[in-house]
């Protein structure tokens, strides 16, 4: 089965070969043909005239992306012209390039399969391998300065087709490794973030913190570990409806996501931060974040709701396990809930 990365890759990669291709051969074949028709070497200005034809037509072969038509006929153009040439003008004109060019440019013709590929290359080489013994001089005889350039042209335009195909390739398949890093880092994203509030969710924060407390530790910086959690939300959901519920989640990530820390959704209404501060700056820093939501309404269908939470709040001198601290904040949360909600809890520095 192909991967998605094939299938990008081979939209980009067919259109564009398809087309170079086309266009680099109607021109070459165009300047054959007005040669040959000035050096009166009539059937060569016959074979590149249907030549012309023949890829004029073919542009909408590229168009309709029928690419196996397209490359059947331009292997069997691009090799009898090649015979051809090499039989009337000899093998110091250099016609014979084109079918090396077309023993390489097979593997990156689009629609072609590996039994193909292997199949045309191995024909390719064996007519050239024929030519090669068989064909010396030419029927027709050139001045030998006009066999000199068609020579180097050959030699040029070969090289040019073999070069724009590798480039076409190589920029396919970075545009396509840029699309899939962006993918990559997009799925990277959605997996460790929480879809309601933009935060992390617990997998990926349970490991964001995690490497949080073993560089305070290796830094010997203070932090704390704060779980709080929205006071009766349930009655949120119960009366408003869980379109309120999440708005109120929603409003209150926003106000956490105000501290200098990493902010975690640590499940439904409960939340977990972790702040690197001096503990005596750290209880007046999350008692300011536990006001500033009790001072903020959530506007809901014409009302004014009031939300709080309670917070417990452990702090560290040194690296911990984080198991061991959040189930010493959840043991300050749940003190805080059953006296009164709407405070932050402690125990001091550990």
């Amino acid at each position: 089965m192909g991967t998605t990365y094939d299938a990008r890759r081979g939209t980009l990669y067919n259109e564009r070969i398809t087309f170079f291709g086309n266009v680099i051969a109607w021109f070459v074949h165009l300047l054959f043909c007005l040669l040959f028709w000035q050096l009166d070497v009539t059937s060569l200005f016959i074979s590149n005239g249907v030549s012309v034809l023949y890829y004029t037509i073919s542009f909408y072969f590229v168009h309709k992306q029928w690419y196996g038509i397209f490359f059947t006929g331009l292997f069997i153009e691009v090799v009898y012209n090649a015979i051809i040439s090499t039989i009337i003008l000899g093998w110091d004109v250099n016609m014979h390039y084109f079918i090396l060019m077309m023993a390489y440019g097979v593997f990156f013709m689009p629609s072609v399969t590996e039994r193909q590929r292997i199949l045309t290359t191995t024909l390719a080489m064996l007519i050239y391998s024929i030519l090669f013994i068989y064909v010396s001089d030419g029927i027709v005889a050139l001045p030998q300065h006009i066999e000199q350039t068609l020579g180097l042209f050959c030699i040029l335009s070969t090289v040019m087709m073999i070069a724009g195909l590798s480039f076409i390739f190589e920029k396919a398949v970075v545009e396509v490794t840029d699309e899939l890093e962006l993918s990559n880092e997009r799925l990277q994203r959605l997996a460790s973030t929480d879809g309601l509030t933009g935060l992390l969710n617990r997998k990926a924060g349970h490991e964001r913190v995690s490497e949080a407390i073993e560089q305070a530790g290796r830094d010997g910086d203070p932090y704390a570990l704060v779980l709080c959690d929205i006071d009766r939300f349930k009655s949120f959901n119960e009366t408003y409806g869980h379109d309120c519920g999440d708005r109120v989640i929603q409003q209150v990530a926003a106000t956490l996501s105000s501290i200098d820390g990493i902010v975690v959704r640590w499940g439904g209404e409960e939340f977990l931060l972790f702040i690197s501060e001096q503990s005596e700056d750290v209880y007046a820093s999350v008692e300011q974040l536990r006001r500033q939501i009790e001072a903020t309404y959530l506007e809901y269908e014409g009302e004014r709701l009031h939300v709080t939470m309670t917070f417990g709040l452990a702090v560290r001198m040194q690296e911990d396990a984080l198991e061991e601290i959040v189930k010493e904040a959840d043991h300050y949360l749940r003190e805080g809930k059953r006296n009164g909600k709407n405070q932050v809890r402690t125990g001091g520095v550990r």
